[in-house]
């Protein structure tokens, strides 16, 4: 039996960089040999349970199946998404 390779670990921060700097646009974030750890990652980010995600609501999430893992996308749509404003 192999075991996994190991990944390296998200650099939350310059990822929800790169989406604050392209509004609306789906970024891969990373992938998850199991399902329910990819929903844990979007829900995380939904929620900014990480920090760089910041506030609850600014970014959505959605996991994609791939052939043998899962990945995690997400997207920031801005803070004021999360209060209904459309300014």
């Amino acid at each position: 039996m192999t075991r996994p390779t190991r990944r390296p670990p998200v650099l939350h921060a310059a990822v929800a960089d790169r989406m604050r700097n392209a509004p609306g646009t789906w970024i891969y974030v990373t992938t998850h040999p199991a399902r329910y750890s990819a929903q844990t990652t979007a829900s995380c980010i939904r929620t900014a349970q990480y920090e760089a995600y910041a506030p609850s609501g600014a970014y959505e999430a959605r996991i994609q199946p791939t052939e043998t893992e899962t990945a995690v996308y997400a997207r920031y749509i801005g803070a004021a998404a999360q209060n209904g404003s459309t300014e």
